[in-house]
């Protein structure tokens, strides 16, 4: 093994984007190259592939799976197995289809408990995120409930949806009229729905969510385009196909307005390293969804908000970040006012912001830093490192 061998694998998609910033940071480090390992190829066998041989300590990063029709289609059969259903059943799955995100939550979380048996049988392993805390974010549900019985500020969760009579119960109930509608499961602004009705008795739902009816059933597609349903027909199937795959509602917390952009508002992406806000950008729209492959426009928070909300964003970043303690790259979505600074979303994968620098490094520059500690000739442990900083935050 080369002397600069990193000892760091990373479970992903090779060749993608991600996977190729990282190894530039590696390089910049002098430190040589990560094995790289497909979640596919590891689907496709009969276990998990153990990727070391020589029984020394590794640092392994679980990356983001890819958007790959084939690769959702794997992960839903293993899940459906899981979740005790029938595994052959015929899954005619398109790119960009939301389809069976239960099953595939389950099959991916069991994918991931494989790797972390190999991987902790064959090597001392330290992960930058643990399997546990990766599987925690990927479950927005419970993601949004562990953060709030730690005392972090999110939108107030108004319960789990059955489905759009059940939501409008629910609405009814916790006198809301204006709420986020979620999927359980999703990811970048997968199955959200931004929902309001009026007394009049109108109602509104915007998303990047497409319903279509196919053949009796109902498919959801994503789109880059934000979506306006009007007709409580189609709002009503939207939410009933969601509510198949789990989804629930939270409170419509407003956005604050963007400085010289009319009619447009932002919140956050903050990007936490060993508990430590880091990366930053302000993700600005002109529709309730501000993700920035929507070809949102992207600004410096500084240019939008005082010091002193800055000060309670990274309060609230290191609250937040607590509350995954094992974890040391963690990107958070935030709404933040004048009097409070709301988490909107803890990413286990959110690392993955271009061109977002703090104090001259990018979250994969913080992810080298973090190897580089971790090389076996220096003996270092993460958690050991990680934890006196947290401590005198």
């Amino acid at each position: 093994m080369n002397r600069r061998d990193p000892r760091m694998a990373v479970f992903g998609t090779p060749g993608h984007r991600r996977t190729r910033l990282l190894q530039a940071a590696l390089r910049r480090r002098r430190l040589g190259r990560a094995a790289v390992f497909d979640y596919g190829t590891a689907l496709s066998e009969r276990r998990p592939m153990p990727p070391f041989d020589d029984g020394a300590p590794y640092a392994v990063k679980l990356d983001a799976p890819s958007s790959d029709a084939r690769l959702d289609v794997a992960l839903i059969r293993r899940g459906r197995a899981c979740l005790g259903l029938d595994p052959e059943t015929p899954l005619d799955i398109e790119a960009g289809e939301l389809a069976q995100r239960h099953a595939w939550h389950a099959g991916f979380a069991d994918l991931l408990h494989g790797i972390a048996r190999d991987c902790e049988a064959a090597v001392p392993v330290r992960w930058l995120n643990p399997p546990g805390d990766v599987l925690d974010m990927c479950d927005k549900w419970r993601c949004q409930q562990t953060l709030a019985n730690a005392g972090v500020d999110v939108p107030p969760l108004l319960g789990l949806v059955d489905g759009y009579a059940h939501l409008q119960h629910l609405l009814d109930l916790h006198g809301c009229d204006q709420v986020f509608v979620k999927a359980r499961y999703g990811s970048a602004a997968a199955g959200v729905v931004a929902y309001r009705r009026h007394r009049d008795g109108r109602e509104i739902a915007q998303t990047t969510t497409e319903c279509v009816v196919d053949h009796g059933g109902i498919r959801l597609f994503n789109r880059l385009a934000p979506l306006r349903y009007g007709e409580r027909a189609r709002i009503a199937m939207l939410i009933d196909a969601l509510a198949a795959q789990g989804c629930y509602a939270e409170a419509w917390v407003p956005k604050p307005r963007a400085a010289g952009s009319p009619r447009h508002h932002f919140d956050l992406r903050v990007i936490a390293f060993a508990g430590e806000p880091r990366q930053r950008v302000a993700r600005i729209a002109g529709t309730p969804m501000t993700n920035l492959h929507l070809g949102n426009r992207r600004e410096d928070p500084a240019t939008l908000l005082d010091a002193e909300t800055m000060h309670r964003v990274e309060t609230t970043v290191r609250a937040a970040a607590r509350t995954f303690s094992g974890s040391a790259s963690i990107g958070f979505d935030l709404i933040p006012t004048r009097d409070r600074c709301v988490v909107l979303e803890a990413n286990a994968f959110g690392d993955f912001v271009q061109h977002a620098r703090w104090q001259g490094a990018d979250a994969c520059d913080d992810q080298a830093a973090w190897v580089a500690r971790e090389r076996v000739a220096d003996g270092l442990d993460a958690v050991a490192q990680i934890a006196p900083r947290r401590a005198q935050a």
